[in-house]
């Protein structure tokens, strides 16, 4: 019988399963890296959604505003956007909104709006938010033309 299982090679030697064992690291770590890269890929594109919804919201207010020959309530944001992570080249004037997102609470977005006149009965409104993220600065802005009504 001992002499049966001496003569028996068909199982693996250490060198070979510690071959394995490395090969099974490296697959892993591979797969872990892709695993991260997507979950921060996925992240900038949510906080890249939630800042075309608060240009929407912010452009939605100013298209509510009052625009008539007699009344004029359409202007350009003069509040300050201090104590807020604005990005660095991001005006200094505007409206700070924070938002909470997954597992970040507080997350802030800079918004500014700029009304230009473009005559006498039109004006040219544009809205820009701002945010940063793991360093970054990231701006999203839209146009829109409004005409006294």
């Amino acid at each position: 019988m001992g002499q049966v299982a001496m003569l028996n090679r068909k199982g693996l030697t250490l060198v070979e399963v510690m071959i394995a064992l490395v090969v099974l690291l490296l697959v892993s770590l591979a797969l872990m890296q892709t695993a991260l890269v997507s979950i921060d890929a996925n992240m900038t594109n949510v906080l890249r959604d939630e800042a075309v919804d608060i240009a929407e919201m912010r452009m939605n207010e100013a298209r509510n505003l009052p625009f008539t020959a007699t009344v004029d309530n359409l202007t350009s944001d003069i509040g300050s956007l201090s104590g807020a992570d604005c990005p660095t080249a991001f005006s200094a004037t505007g409206v700070p909104i924070q938002r909470n997102l997954r597992n970040i609470t507080n997350f802030d977005f800079c918004t500014n709006r700029v009304v230009t006149p473009l005559g006498t009965d039109t004006k040219q409104v544009t809205i820009t938010v701002g945010w940063r993220w793991k360093g970054e600065d990231y701006t999203h802005s839209i146009t829109t033309i409004r005409k006294i009504e």
